[in-house]
């Protein structure tokens, strides 16, 4: 009887509606961080792979001992894998240490062995071995074409695709808003690809087809996600993820990829120039903020929805070039022009387009107008 009355007490509804939206605002702000995150992940990462070493291989320089230059299967697909790698793996051993400092260490040991640590590893090897390498060969191949962040509105196709495979692999029926966020993004990201082609050339090419690419695998990889990341504590989460991927990246596909490109004598040389050359400080920093882009957007989608978070988490495809620009343009520290323009004044209005046509995805203006003018009249 008791909890019928408070129930039904005003003052405690009122309260409860309050607590609860405090905590879907809390959850917005969590996703709309890792957007930020990734776009300075995605910067760092671009700058990583300009620096010692990797700007000579890139260039046409000499591989580890001097005996020769790279091949262009190498340079384009083993280095991509070991760049990822290094990224992913940092980044896994920044979770862990935060693992660490909040005493979870044995809870990650215990959630391996489960359902759901098992579901995240199969996450971490959908988007690492393959979405994260085929957006780091999309990032190199948009560099070489002279304008590395024109793929990031592209691989934020995600959400989109994500929404189109969760109505075909689980059956999820798609709204009129949804459909027509879907075609929106589709439309933004024709004229970003489009303008990209029509300017720069194959590479633009190679780097738009390799970042739609890394669109399908996490769109794919945020249907698996679904039901390991709402069992589990969202550091545990990442660490698990970034730790899996990276070690997938670096002992299976790098040495798989660079054996095909130059023989396996060449894992040892090329790994040993990465792991040896200050480049390596910057992937240490481009794992720092790739952590908090993960578990924020994890974080986020357990506490407003995982239509909003994705949402939220797609701005990037502004924040990635726009970070760019600011990093190794304005600052210099990659050594471009200060005037660097990271996109077109078409493809900065697709790259918009794009996050408003995300957010048609995951929110229905009738319904949010309804929603306010009820709030309204109460």
């Amino acid at each position: 009887m008791a909890a019928s009355v408070s129930c039904s007490d005003p003052k405690a509804l009122a309260l409860y509606a309050r607590r609860k939206r405090r905590f879907f605002v809390r959850g917005i702000s969590f996703a709309l961080a890792s957007g930020v995150c990734y776009g300075l992940y995605t910067a760092f990462l671009t700058l990583a792979e300009s620096q010692g070493v990797w700007g000579a291989w890139f260039s046409g320089g000499a591989w580890g001992d001097g005996a020769g230059v790279l091949s262009a299967f190498t340079v384009t697909f083993a280095l991509a894998a070991l760049a990822a790698g290094l990224n992913d793996l940092a980044s896994g051993i920044w979770a862990l240490a935060v693992c660490a400092k909040n005493g979870q260490l044995g809870d990650l040991w215990k959630t391996v062995r489960t359902k759901p640590g098992v579901a995240m590893m199969a996450c971490a090897a959908i988007g690492g071995p393959l979405a994260s390498i085929a957006y780091i060969v999309a990032l190199n191949a948009s560099a070489a074409a002279g304008n590395p962040g024109m793929i990031v509105p592209v691989a934020a196709l995600n959400c989109a695709i994500g929404a189109v495979l969760g109505r075909i692999l689980f059956k999820q029926e798609l709204a009129v808003h949804e459909v027509a966020g879907i075609a929106t993004c589709l439309l933004a990201a024709a004229l970003i690809g489009g303008a990209s082609v029509s300017a720069m050339g194959p590479e633009a090419l190679l780097g738009c087809g390799f970042a739609l690419l890394a669109a399908f695998g996490w769109g794919f990889e945020g249907c698996v996600a679904g039901f390991g990341t709402a069992l589990i504590d969202y550091r545990i989460g990442i660490a698990i993820r970034q730790a899996t991927a990276g070690l997938l990246e670096l002992l299976v596909m790098f040495p798989v990829l660079a054996a095909i490109g130059d023989g396996a004598g060449s894992i040892a040389l090329i790994a040993g120039a990465a792991l040896s050359d200050p480049a390596l400080l910057v992937f240490l920093a481009s794992g720092f903020f790739a952590m908090p882009a993960y578990s924020f957007w994890y974080k986020g989608n357990s506490m407003c929805g995982t239509a909003l978070g994705m949402a939220c988490n797609g701005t990037y495809a502004f924040w990635g070039p726009f970070f760019i620009w600011v990093l190794m343009g304005v600052l210099n520290v990659g050594g471009l022009s200060p005037d660097y323009p990271p996109l077109s004044p078409v493809q900065w209005i697709g790259a918009v387009v794009m996050v408003g046509g995300i957010f048609l995805i995951a929110v229905n203006p009738i319904e949010s107008i309804r929603k306010r003018q009820e709030a309204c009249n109460d």
